[in-house]
């Protein structure tokens, strides 16, 4: 019989020079922030940070859930928009992208440096402003 794993969501963002994430959850009985200059190097800080965090909670016999401490658990990353954008740079432009979702290069500019946050409906039109680069050079042929 498998277990089922507790799924601990990380936030993501890129903040100018580093990724940062945090970990915001009751069944850890506390706050977990960390930082790293790539996207794995942001895993590994969150994943240390988190068992040094649970350690300390446990030493203390803070609340934790028993699954957690248990360590029946996966951690979750969902990258934020400012994230998303980051990572989209190393395969396409921030003009490209404006020119695939009709948003102003200026304001996915803003979003990329986390100066303002998109809405929903922004979000949406990003992510499918980047499937649409992704499909138009998967039909690029040699001929």
């Amino acid at each position: 019989m498998r277990m089922v794993m507790e799924r601990i969501i990380v936030k993501v963002d890129w903040c100018g020079k580093n990724y940062a994430s945090y970990i915001s959850d009751p069944r850890i009985n506390g706050l977990v922030i960390s930082t790293g200059r790539t996207f794995e190097d942001l895993r590994k800080e969150t994943e240390e940070g988190l068992q040094f965090h649970l350690e300390g909670c446990i030493n203390d016999g803070d609340p934790i859930s028993e699954d957690i401490k248990n360590g029946n658990y996966e951690l979750v990353y969902e990258k934020r928009v400012s994230a998303i954008l980051h990572e989209a740079q190393q395969f396409t432009t921030l003009a490209a992208l404006s020119r695939a979702t009709g948003i102003r290069h200026a304001q996915l500019s803003h979003y990329a440096n986390a100066v303002s946050k998109p809405r929903p409906e922004q979000c949406a039109r990003i992510i499918e402003g980047l499937h649409t680069i992704g499909r138009e050079l998967q039909n690029v042929k040699f001929v």
